[in-house]
């Protein structure tokens, strides 16, 4: 694991984070999702593939894992449930159009860490055309996830920002969102 990876989840576990290393190897997306996401960013893999469990001490913030990737449940919330929700509205509202520009921006954004403890927000990496450039990681809120803003330019970056965001009395937008809990 890099060291930016390492000292960020160092820094989550001060936050009284459970971290847990996943012990046995394995793809982090089945057949189906490698074929929707055929190209994720090399260094994100690799830290979303070495966790088991990445979680705050509620439960209601963590990053996605090869555990989550892989639920089916619809008892438990799932990696691409804002997809579903924006899906499910649109197709009560009998939007054909709405619910193929939603089917597109999923396909151009892969989540992989949600809060659900406020207005259901999630940190993607932008892996298709759209607003930001490939690598890009951006964050979405409810009422309308489909309308990101900027976090950082690579999961890099990110790393690094959120590591200093989780060291930090208080930290900035977005990232108080995810460190909320803890935080109080």
């Amino acid at each position: 694991m890099a060291d930016s990876s390492q000292a960020l989840l160092e820094s989550l576990r001060k936050l009284g984070w459970r971290v847990e290393l996943r012990s046995v190897s394995g793809p982090l997306l089945s057949p189906h999702q490698a074929v929707r996401y055929p190209v994720l960013p090399a260094d994100l893999v690799a830290f979303l593939i070495s966790l088991e469990t990445c979680c705050n001490r509620s439960d209601d913030a963590w990053f996605l894992t090869a555990t989550d990737y892989a639920e089916t449940s619809s008892e438990t919330f799932r990696w691409n449930e804002f997809e579903r929700i924006s899906l499910e509205s649109a197709v009560e509202d009998g939007d054909e159009e709405r619910a193929k520009e939603v089917r597109a921006f999923w396909d151009a954004h892969f989540p992989f860490m949600m809060a659900v403890h406020s207005d259901y927000d999630y940190l993607a990496v932008q892996v298709g055309d759209g607003q930001f450039s490939r690598g890009s990681i951006v964050h979405g809120t409810g009422d309308d996830f489909e309308e990101p803003s900027l976090v950082a330019p690579s999961f890099d970056r990110f790393l690094a920002l959120l590591k200093d965001a989780a060291e930090a009395p208080d930290p900035d937008y977005p990232f108080d969102v995810f460190l909320l809990e803890t935080k109080n």
